[in-house]
């Protein structure tokens, strides 16, 4: 496996972070990775191996305010523009590896962004992977709270709240759990802009679910106390033409890819990108046939 790290340029001129992993061998695939609040796109090295393994190549970068990239920490100008950055990602992918089958993976608040930027930007992408989305949190904020975030948010919007996620909710493995406080990467902080922004894009998310158009699998861990699993079964009780296939884990917590029983839900994943590969090539060899009859 090969392993480049660089930097690119946002359309603001902002410097993204970019990791890319390159298996030895002939490529299979992409899977394009976007992270969750408050950690980065280094953090998700257990599903890169296996992936990896599996002859697909893996593109990640760290969002704007977050890990390496450039950025107040926790806070974005605008939630558009975030999708902006992961048009640079998805752009990359496709240059650099050509017409193999490209794929998606975002957990949490990049689950968030995953779900609207296939909503919004309707990418030409063959899946999407979803673990833990931000469609709601697993308990709201109290309101007189919630309304002065978004009061914040139109006065002063750089303004920094703590994030306040209990760092034991996050995985079993005590190894990840003492790792991840021990980051300096990594960060508990988010904006008014951001977290407004973010709330209301996981609320349009749901309602507009029905207009959802590529494979996805949805995940999500029962016992998950930061984000909502019920609203993940919501999201993919929308999704039409049994797009979506959905994934709730009995007993496990938020970063199901750093859980103890990771290797399982790799095995899931990997599982779902084969089939989900294997009959785009039926439908495709089906339309070209139904062409050239």
């Amino acid at each position: 496996m090969e392993i480049k790290e660089f930097y690119h340029d946002a359309i603001d001129g902002t410097k993204l972070f970019f990791r890319e992993w390159i298996p030895n061998g002939d490529i299979k695939g992409v899977l394009c990775i976007i992270h969750g609040l408050g950690d980065h796109s280094n953090w998700y090295s257990g599903l890169v191996n296996y992936i990896n393994k599996n002859k697909f190549a893996v593109i990640a970068f760290d969002l704007r305010g977050h890990g390496k990239s450039e950025g107040k920490r926790g806070h974005t100008p605008s939630y558009e523009i975030f999708m902006d950055d992961i048009d640079i990602l998805l752009n990359f992918a496709k240059k650099h590896f050509g017409k193999v089958p490209t794929f998606f993976y975002g957990h949490s608040f990049g689950g968030n962004l995953t779900l609207n930027y296939v909503l919004r930007r309707k990418p030409d992408i063959n899946g999407v992977i979803i673990s833990s989305p931000w469609l709601s949190l697993y308990s709201d904020p109290p309101k007189s709270k919630l309304y002065f975030t978004f009061l914040l948010n139109k006065i002063w919007p750089s303004f920094l709240v703590d994030n306040i996620v209990n760092e034991a909710a996050l995985s079993h493995n005590p190894d990840i759990l003492q790792a991840y406080s021990n980051d300096p990467l990594t960060h508990s902080c988010i904006s008014a802009r951001l977290f407004t922004t973010a709330y209301r894009a996981g609320l349009w998310a749901i309602d507009n679910a029905s207009n959802f158009n590529v494979p996805l699998l949805l995940i999500h861990g029962d016992s998950d106390k930061i984000t909502s699993s019920e609203k993940s079964k919501l999201f993919a009780e929308k999704v039409p033409n049994n797009l979506c296939t959905i994934k709730i884990y009995e007993g496990l917590y938020h970063s199901l890819h750093n859980e103890l029983c990771n290797k399982k839900i790799f095995s899931n994943i990997g599982e779902w990108i084969s089939k989900t590969v294997s009959s785009n090539i039926g439908a495709a060899n089906s339309i070209s046939h139904e062409l050239h009859s």
